[in-house]
C-alpha cells in the first residue's frame, strides 16, 4: 500500500513510549511507563473499564477488560489478564510489525433503557455503531460491548448488536435466526448504559488513535485517489478465479467466502456483478495501460459467455445470460455493455455473434409501451419458461430499477463501437428512445409507490449520458431526470453542517437521521450527471455538482480497506485493496469493491 493513513488526532511521543512499554510488560519484563495523556485526561474512576486486545494475522484476537481506581492499576490487571490467555503464547508480543495492541478505555457512561435503542433516528438512545457501545447487567452478569466491538464483530444495527449480546449472555438458542435472537433481547429485563470511549491501536511502530475503530482515512488527492484505484482494480485481478470468475464475496473476520444472504449455498454467484467487475478491470486498462487487467477481462468475459442460453426464430437469433435459474435483463444489459468495452479497447471481435445476440435479446424485451421486463426467465413466474406476452400484474413482480437502465447502456455502447448494420443501429435508436420515454414519463406514475427519497437509478443516469449527442434518442427532459436525480441525492447527502457524526459527511441517507450510506453506485451517478454537462458545456450544473461530488468521494474513503484499518481482519492480506460494505460492516462483496473503483477511475482524471 502506497498511501499512508493519515490519523484522526496526532500521534504523541507519551503514546508511542507508552506502548513499548506495554509490549515489555507483556513479554513478562519488569517496566515502568508513562499515562497517555489521551487516556489519562479522560480516565473516570466510576466507569473507566479498560480493555489491552491483541491482534496477529491467523489468530483470535486476545482481549482482557479491567476497572481499577487508577489508571495505572487498570493497565496493569489488563496486561496481566491477557498474559494468562489461552493462546497467548502464540502472540509475538515483542514485534510491532506482528501483533498489534489496542487500548480502550470507556469515558463515558449513560444509563438507557434496552427496548428503545435506535440506530437510524436522531435520540438519546442513539446506538451509533463504532462510536457508541453498551454496557449490560442480567442476573448479576455484566458485559460490555466496546465502540469497537462494531469493528471487531461486524456490528451495524441494533439487531446485530442484540444478537450480539444474547451470545454473550448465553441466551441464544440453537435454531433462532439473528432477528428472533434480538427480539427476544428486547424481552429480558436487563439494565443498559451506552458508553463512550477512548482508543488507540498501533500500527507497526506508530500508535494510530480510532474513530468509531478505525483510524481516520488519507485526504482526498489525485495521488490518493490513484493508488486506492490500483489497490482496488488489482484486488480484483488478483481474486479471480482459474475460469474467470471473480471473488463473490469475502468476510474478513471468519476468513469465510460464504455470502450473508445465501448461507446455505456457499458457491452462490452473481453473474451480473460479474460483468461489473470485467467493466472495473477495463477501465483500469483505459488509465493504467497494464496488459494483465485486459487479460483478465477477456478471461471474465469467456467465463460469461459460457452462461448464454441461444435462441432462433423468424425474428433472428437472440442469446441471453441464464443463471441461478434466472435470466436477468440487467445480466444481458451489463455483460453487453462488458463486451462493448472490451471490443472498443481491444479491437477484438471474436464475441461479435454474442454482442449482436444479446442486442437481439435486450431489444425484444422492449414491449408495446417501451417496457424494459425484468427478467426473462424466472423461476417463480411462469413455471421457469420464457415470459413472453406477460400481464401488468406479473411486470410489476418483475420490476426492477436498476436493470432498464443497464440494458439501454449496453445498447448505447453497441451504438457506439458495434458492428452492426446501419438498419440494426437505426432501431436501437428508436427502441431506446421508446424505452427512455417510458422510463422517464410513465415510470414514475405507474410504480410511483415503489419510490424512495432517495434516487437509486444510477445506471439510467450512465445510460443517458452514454446516449447523449445521438440525434433522436436523448431529449431535455431525459437530460432533466439525470440532473433531477443528480439534486435529489445531493439534497440526501450528509455535509459537514449536518452531520450526526464526522465520517457521515459525503454519505446518503433515506431520511434524515438514517445510518450513513456511503455508496460507490450513487457516486458514479452523480459522475453521470458532471460528465453529462461537462460535454454539453452546462457549468452551472458541473459547478452543483462538482463540491458535492468530491465530499462523497472523500466519504467513501472511509470504506477503502487498508493495512492500518484492517487490524481485526484473520488474513490481512485477503481484504486490503478491497471496500467494506458499511462503516463498520466488514463484508466485502464484488459489486462494492466495482462500484467504487470505476467511479474514481473516472474522478482520477478530474483530479488530475
Amino acid at each position: 500500500m502506497t498511501v499512508p493513513h493519515a490519523v484522526s488526532g496526532v500521534e504523541t511521543a507519551d503514546e508511542m513510549q507508552f506502548f513499548g512499554a506495554l509490549r515489555k510488560m507483556l513479554a513478562g519484563e519488569p517496566s515502568e511507563f508513562l499515562l497517555p495523556k489521551r487516556f489519562a485526561r479522560s480516565f473516570d474512576p466510576s466507569c473507566s473499564q479498560l480493555y489491552v486486545t491483541l491482534f496477529q494475522r491467523g489468530e483470535k484476537p486476545l482481549r482482557w477488560g479491567s476497572r481499577r481506581r487508577s489508571l495505572a492499576e487498570g493497565i496493569r490487571r489488563a496486561v496481566a489478564g491477557v498474559r494468562k490467555r489461552k493462546g497467548f503464547e502464540a502472540f509475538h508480543v515483542s514485534d510491532p510489525s506482528v501483533c498489534r495492541i489496542m487500548v480502550e478505555m470507556v469515558t463515558e457512561e449513560v444509563p438507557c433503557r434496552l427496548e428503545e435503542l435506535t440506530w437510524m433516528e436522531v435520540s438519546p438512545a442513539r446506538y451509533e455503531p463504532g462510536v457508541t457501545g453498551v454496557r449490560c447487567v442480567y442476573e448479576g452478569k455484566v458485559r460490555y460491548v466496546m465502540p469497537s466491538d462494531a469493528v471487531t464483530h461486524s456490528i451495524m444495527s441494533v439487531t446485530q448488536l442484540l444478537d450480539f449480546l444474547a451470545r454473550r449472555f448465553g441466551l441464544a438458542q440453537k435454531g433462532q435466526d439473528e432477528e428472533q435472537r434480538a427480539a427476544m433481547m428486547r424481552g429480558v429485563p436487563l439494565q443498559c448504559s451506552l458508553l463512550k470511549s477512548v482508543a488507540v491501536i498501533t500500527y507497526e511502530e506508530k500508535s494510530l488513535p480510532l474513530y468509531r475503530g478505525l483510524p481516520a482515512p488519507f485526504a482526498l488527492s489525485a495521488g490518493a485517489v490513484e493508488s486506492v484505484l490500483r489497490e482496488s482494480i488489482g484486488w480484483l485481478a488478483d481474486n479471480m478465479r482459474r475460469d474467470g470468475r471473480f471473488l463473490y464475496y469475502y468476510d474478513p473476520l471468519r476468513d469465510s467466502e460464504a455470502d450473508f444472504q445465501h448461507p446455505k449455498n456457499p458457491a452462490y454467484y452473481n453473474i451480473l456483478r460479474h460483468s461489473g467487475a470485467t467493466i472495473t478491470l477495463l477501465e483500469g486498462y483505459t488509465l493504467f495501460k497494464e496488459r494483465r487487467l485486459l487479460e483478465a477481462a477477456r478471461r471474465s468475459i469467456d467465463y460469461f459467455v459460457t452462461t448464454l442460453q441461444e435462441e432462433e426464430d423468424a425474428e433472428g437469433y437472440r442469446c441471453y445470460p441464464f443463471y441461478n435459474k434466472k435470466s436477468k435483463l440487467g445480466g444481458a444489459g451489463i455483460g453487453l455493455a462488458a463486451l462493448m468495452r472490451y471490443r472498443h479497447l481491444s479491437g477484438d471481435g471474436r464475441y461479435g455473434r454474442y454482442e449482436e445476440g444479446l442486442v437481439g435479446h435486450l431489444l425484444s424485451r422492449i414491449d408495446g409501451e417501451g417496457e424494459l421486463i425484468g427478467y426473462y426467465r424466472h423461476p417463480r413466474f411462469g413455471k421457469g419458461a420464457p415470459l413472453v406476452g406477460i400481464d401488468d400484474k406479473t411486470k410489476r413482480g418483475l420490476f426492477s430499477f436498476y436493470y432498464p437502465g443497464e440494458a439501454l447502456l449496453g445498447l448505447a455502447l453497441f451504438h457506439a463501437y458495434g458492428d452492426g448494420s446501419d438498419e440494426l443501429k437505426a432501431r436501437i435508436r428508436h427502441e431506446s428512445r421508446r424505452a427512455l420515454d417510458f422510463l422517464i414519463h410513465i415510470r414514475p406514475k405507474r410504480y410511483a409507490d415503489l419510490f424512495e427519497p432517495l434516487p437509486a437509478d444510477s445506471w439510467l443516469m450512465q445510460a443517458i449520458e452514454a446516449w447523449d449527442g445521438i440525434e433522436g434518442v436523448v431529449t431535455d427532459a431525459h437530460r432533466a431526470f439525470v440532473y433531477g436525480d443528480a439534486a435529489q441525492m445531493i439534497r440526501h447527502m450528509y455535509t459537514p453542517d449536518d452531520a450526526l457524526c464526522p465520517d457521515y459527511a459525503g454519505g446518503f441517507y433515506y431520511r434524515f437521521g438514517d445510518h450513513v450510506y456511503h455508496d460507490g453506485s450513487r457516486c458514479e451517478g452523480l459522475m453521470a450527471a458532471f460528465r453529462l454537462a461537462r460535454q454539453r458545456g452546462e457549468k452551472a450544473q458541473m459547478t452543483h455538482i462538482l463540491g458535492p461530488m468530491l465530499l462523497a468521494a472523500r466519504g467513501l474513503l472511509a470504506t477503502f480497506n487498508t493495512p492500518e484499518s484492517a487490524y481485526a481482519h484473520r488474513y490481512p492480506e485477503r481484504s486490503v485493496g478491497s471496500f467494506r460494505f458499511k462503516l463498520t460492516r466488514q463484508w466485502i462483496r464484488v459489486d462494492a469493491v466495482q462500484h467504487a473503483a470505476c467511479f474514481y477511475a473516472r474522478l482520477l482524471p478530474i483530479l488530475k
